[in-house]
């Protein structure tokens, strides 16, 4: 216990030497999102890459298997023949999510949206050249489903990024540079969030992931956040790390799986007064895998009910089929879920 305590002001003072950098003020459209937010209740979390059709244990992560030649090959073959951005939306909306996270970049770098600051897009590889990111904003601009957008801080194919033991490990099959300069791939960082923020209508959020190391010599986050509420005053920002505040984020997230970190949340006045957001699987994966374990509707029930005697937004995610197609066994799920508890009101 003793141990745990002293961890946890460890914690603290850090979030306090981070704060005094530079105090956040959100505006007043970040406040009336983050209102919503609160009472959004349910989102869904969609995670779809390369990954969905290797069909791998590691799915999300199965890049660490290949060399670049080889998951380019299997990028060539990616096929999201199924994507029906429409059908998407009005079947998250059919079951009770409010908002939908999507996977923009995750960890192996490729995007599913386009870039111009780099052809390991869907623009350049696979057999059908969509724009996913783009056709499932303006469906959710139609259907009045508000959009979060996921951006994975780690990129396993970038020249400039290395990963690092305390981070996701380090990996031999990286892309080959001697003199990688990780500056300009911070700057790759804000150049694609600005098209992110900019070509795809108001975004409702920001949801960084791969930040574990708690370097805080290493990321510009005061720079980044700064663009994020420039471009897009109302758009809130989560970043997946332990439960301690960098200013400029917008809500706190925790996993589910894990237990509430009460201590932590605690320690830091902060972290009540703005949204927190538990997230789960609605499976053991992530991304698609054929063998994946469902979670059970009273699991999913109980999971909610926990989520929501905390207060918090419970973004539930799952794992297209590779050819793009919404899981069937997760809407069949989600459907009795519906019925038990009434979430569409």
């Amino acid at each position: 216990m003793k141990k745990n305590i002293a961890a946890f002001s460890i914690m603290f003072i850090f979030s306090a030497a981070v704060f005094a950098q530079s105090p956040y003020i959100p505006s007043k459209r970040n406040l009336a999102n983050r209102q919503w937010f609160n009472s959004a209740k349910l989102g869904l979390f969609i995670h779809y890459g390369i990954y969905s059709q290797l069909d791998d244990v590691d799915e999300a992560w199965a890049m660490r298997k290949y060399t670049i030649p080889q998951y380019e090959k299997n990028a060539n073959q990616f096929d999201p023949k199924d994507f029906n951005a429409k059908d998407w939306v009005a079947t998250a909306k059919q079951l009770g999510f409010k908002y939908i996270t999507i996977t923009t970049k995750h960890h192996d770098g490729f995007c599913l949206f386009d870039s111009k600051y780099t052809d390991w897009t869907i623009m350049h590889y696979g057999k059908r050249h969509i724009d996913i990111i783009k056709a499932l904003a303006d469906e959710c601009h139609k259907q009045g489903v508000k959009l979060w957008l996921y951006y994975s801080l780690l990129d396993w194919h970038h020249p400039d990024f290395v990963f690092r033991k305390n981070e996701g490990g380090t990996y031999i099959h990286q892309l080959s540079n001697p003199n990688r300069a990780e500056q300009k791939y911070f700057q790759y960082i804000q150049n694609q969030l600005t098209e992110l923020l900019t070509n795809y209508g108001t975004v409702a959020g920001i949801w960084f992931d791969g930040y574990w190391s708690k370097d805080i010599s290493r990321y510009p986050f005061q720079e980044i956040y700064g663009l994020i509420h420039k471009l897009q005053p109302a758009c809130m920002i989560i970043n997946n790390h332990d439960m301690f505040y960098i200013p400029g984020e917008d809500a706190m997230v925790y996993a589910l799986y894990d237990p509430f970190p009460q201590v932590a949340y605690d320690s830091d006045p902060r972290l009540k007064q703005i949204p927190l957001q538990a997230m789960d699987m609605s499976s053991s994966k992530w991304g698609y895998y054929s063998k994946q374990i469902y979670k059970p509707v009273d699991t999913l029930i109980y999971n909610m009910k926990k989520v929501a005697n905390k207060r918090a937004s419970f973004v539930l995610n799952t794992g297209p089929l590779p050819s793009g197609k919404l899981d069937s066994h997760f809407i069949d799920t989600m459907k009795v879920v519906n019925e038990r508890m009434d979430i569409r009101k």
